[in-house]
């Protein structure tokens, strides 16, 4: 079943992001996972990387979205053409906006992205059946957008919409950290999940710990990201620190 339906059935997904553009990551740690955040927006990674990244992901088993650093089309397009499961677009704040980022997302008659790449035709050959299970998810991540988020849901082709925490709690002039986020923008994070079961679509959120997961899910979101793996071996390598200290005490 692809990932589309999954979230389109209301499943709870756990993913997982990648940053550090590594395929040896995905390989090795990411076996599991209901799916992957692939970052091309804030890491720096290049293409070849990014594909290479996708090619594990699909070695394993495991859906890929690629987060883009823009609203373009033809970036857009490019990206999709890695053979990604779908895409995540940032700074979303108007139905106009997702309108047109939804129709480069697909194939004609339901968008106007364009034929020609070798990855996604391998994968699978059938144009309609990429249509059916490309998975565009928009982040709202300013005042703005969360005050539309359920326009924003209810554009057709709009799979799930992505809070993003830190963005939003900037933009309204509150500091926050990746453990506080959830606490920060916690009404703003409730009105969008209310946003998505409203229009009937997903509602996507980055948890990065246990407590933070266990409160999302009880605000209605079902598409999650335990985090970036440069997050997740940072906190690992924290604790594995302060252990050691203490035991060197001893």
């Amino acid at each position: 079943m692809y990932l589309k339906e999954r979230l389109a059935r209301g499943e709870r997904l756990l993913g997982g992001g990648i940053y550090s553009g590594s395929p040896e990551i995905v390989e090795y740690a990411c076996r599991g996972l209901d799916w992957l955040w692939l970052d091309a927006q804030h890491s720096h990674a290049d293409w070849q990387g990014l594909i290479h990244v996708v090619r594990a992901a699909h070695w394993i088993g495991v859906p890929v979205l690629v987060r883009t650093w823009t609203h373009d089309g033809g970036t857009i397009e490019r990206l999709l053409d890695t053979g990604a499961e779908g895409i995540i677009v940032p700074m979303v704040d108007t139905p106009e906006q997702a309108r047109s980022i939804i129709e480069h997302c697909y194939y004609p008659p339901q968008g106007r992205r364009s034929f020609g790449a070798v990855r996604p035709e391998r994968i699978e050959p059938d144009l309609n059946e990429w249509n059916r299970r490309i998975v565009t998810v928009l982040q709202v991540e300013t005042p703005e957008g969360v005050r539309n988020a359920e326009a924003i849901a209810r554009v057709p082709g709009v799979d799930a919409l992505h809070v993003g925490g830190r963005d939003l709690a900037l933009h309204l002039g509150r500091a926050a950290t990746e453990y506080t986020m959830a606490e920060v923008v916690k009404e703003e994070l409730a009105e969008v999940a209310s946003a998505c079961r409203r229009a009937g679509k997903a509602a996507a959120v980055i948890a990065f710990t246990p407590e933070i997961l266990a409160d999302c899910l009880g605000q209605g979101y079902t598409l999650i990201c335990a985090g970036m793996d440069v997050d997740r071996l940072a906190e690992d390598y924290r604790r594995m620190r302060e252990a050691f200290q203490t035991m060197r005490k001893d």
